[in-house]
């Protein structure tokens, strides 16, 4: 009789059952939802360029009306646009991977957006110029035809946050759905081996209870026929003694040949135990290889996926490198500007003092030249007399002040100099405005003493130890007087 056969351990059960269908359309919903992801990021983009295109001309006039250079006016849309841009993107490229936009990105996105709102509005805010906080008398038509973009960028780019949000929470309960069906699956793989290999066992459990009922009917037979056959020769032992002792040898190679086959029985036996042993080993390799290699798939797309991570940092960091050089060097262009058109204005103006000195001057001679014509002697001594007198040079009193004028300011630039380099010196130097206050000058006039105290000190080594000795004359203590 067959020994029963053990009764299979169920599985566990999951939390949720799921059935194929259930997977395919979470795997479908998944696709769908990142159609629809990048479908608004898309969207998002497109509208974007476009109000970049859009506002690009009144922005870049609004620039160019409040004194920025045209040469730079047209980056201040771009620039702005491009942030929005940015932020746009980057929120619906991340979002598909579980971000979700906090304050910072949403004080980018309004701030950008407000920007050019502003911007574009400006002149129908205020169209006579004059801001007085609320606006008085703006142009309705002009707002409403300057807010549509702005408004549906930032709108939108908000809209898109709230759409990603939801889409990120679906696909997260999607791949939860997933997860159960591939943890009921492999559940059920474990479950069908486990029932295959617990029938196996039964079965040659059953093949090992047969052959010992075999090999117990056999020797059964076997004992029966020799007690028959002993029977038969103690009947005729005297008539067959030779072929008694011929009997009594083929029993016994009968008797070596049975145990022959049952030891060749054993062997097969044992062999066949020892294959099914190896099969099983091999089974269990071949499934620790499997799931050895699905970790190391694992381990490596997750390494991917932080490099990719690390990569997406660095070129953040290095795109706002770039803009920060970007900044500094229009910044820095502007300065340059600016100082330029300044040092024009000082030179038309010296230029033009000079000019009025020469008329000024030619004015006086014309005025010598009238009067001694008019103050001529008749006789001849007297008029040889006037026009001795008449050779010294008169100097009229304008061109004694413009001369003393001019002396003035050239001994205010040496004095003004040389006190920026002793203060220089001293590391005790104002800034260029309140330098030049002191002197009743500008910034301009300050920032010109300085770069000439600097030239001064690098080139006369005269005017360097005449700074150098004033600064210690400075800063030595005041000798005591003896009582």
């Amino acid at each position: 009789m067959a020994p029963a056969t053990p009764p299979s351990t169920p599985p566990p059960p999951a939390a949720r059952v799921v059935s194929a269908e259930d997977a395919d359309k979470a795997r479908k919903a998944i696709a769908d939802l990142e159609r629809i992801e990048r479908l608004v990021t898309t969207v998002v983009v497109i509208l974007g360029v476009g109000g970049l295109i859009f506002t690009a001309v009144n922005v870049t006039v609004f620039a160019a009306e409040h004194h920025v250079h045209w040469a730079i006016a047209w980056m201040l849309d771009p620039l702005v646009s491009v942030s929005l841009l940015a932020a746009l993107f980057i929120d619906g490229k991340l979002s598909a991977h579980g971000y979700r936009p906090g304050g910072w990105p949403f004080a980018l996105r309004w701030f950008a957006g407000l920007a050019t709102w502003l911007m574009n509005c400006w002149g129908s805010l205020y169209p006579d110029a004059v801001f007085s906080g609320w606006p008085d008398r703006p142009d309705p038509a002009g707002l409403l035809l300057h807010s549509v973009i702005p408004v549906l960028v930032i709108f939108l780019a908000e809209a898109g946050a709230g759409y990603r949000k939801f889409a990120v929470g679906k696909k997260a309960v999607h791949l939860a759905t997933l997860s159960n069906w591939k943890n009921q699956e492999e559940a059920r793989r474990e479950a069908d081996a486990d029932e295959a290999r617990r029938r196996a066992e039964a079965e040659r459990a059953d093949q090992e209870a047969e052959r010992k009922r075999a090999a117990d009917l056999a020797a059964e037979e076997k004992r029966a026929a020799i007690e028959a056959q002993k029977a038969r020769d103690l009947a005729d032992a005297e008539a067959r003694k030779v072929r008694a002792e011929a009997d009594a040898e083929a029993r016994r190679a009968s008797q070596a040949r049975a145990d022959e086959e049952a030891r060749r029985e054993a062997a097969a036996e044992e062999e066949e135990r020892r294959r099914i042993a190896a099969a099983e080993e091999a089974r269990l390799a071949t499934e620790a290889r499997e799931q050895q290699a699905r970790i190391d798939g694992e381990n490596a797309e997750r390494a991917a996926r932080l490099a990719a991570e690390a990569k997406a940092r660095e070129a953040e960091l290095e795109r706002q490198r770039i803009q920060a050089e970007a900044q500094a060097t229009a910044l820095r262009t502007q300065a340059e500007a600016a100082a330029a058109a300044e040092r024009l204005r000082a030179e038309a103006q010296i230029k033009a003092d000079e000019e009025a000195r020469e008329e000024r001057r030619k004015a006086a001679e014309a005025r010598r030249a009238a009067t001694a014509e008019a103050t001529a002697l008749p006789a001849t001594e007297t008029t040889a007399k006037t026009r001795k007198l008449s050779a010294v040079p008169q100097t009229p009193t304008t061109e004694a002040e413009d001369v003393r004028g001019a002396e003035a300011k050239r001994k205010q630039i040496e004095e003004a100099t040389f006190e920026a380099a002793v203060l220089v010196l001293l590391d005790a130097a104002p800034t260029r405005k309140e330098f030049a206050a002191g002197y009743g000058r500008g910034e301009t006039w300050g920032r010109e003493r300085y770069a000439e105290a600097d030239k001064a000190m690098n080139e006369d080594a005269d005017f360097a130890a005449r700074v150098m000795a004033e600064a210690e004359r400075r800063t030595d203590p005041a000798p005591a007087h003896s009582a």
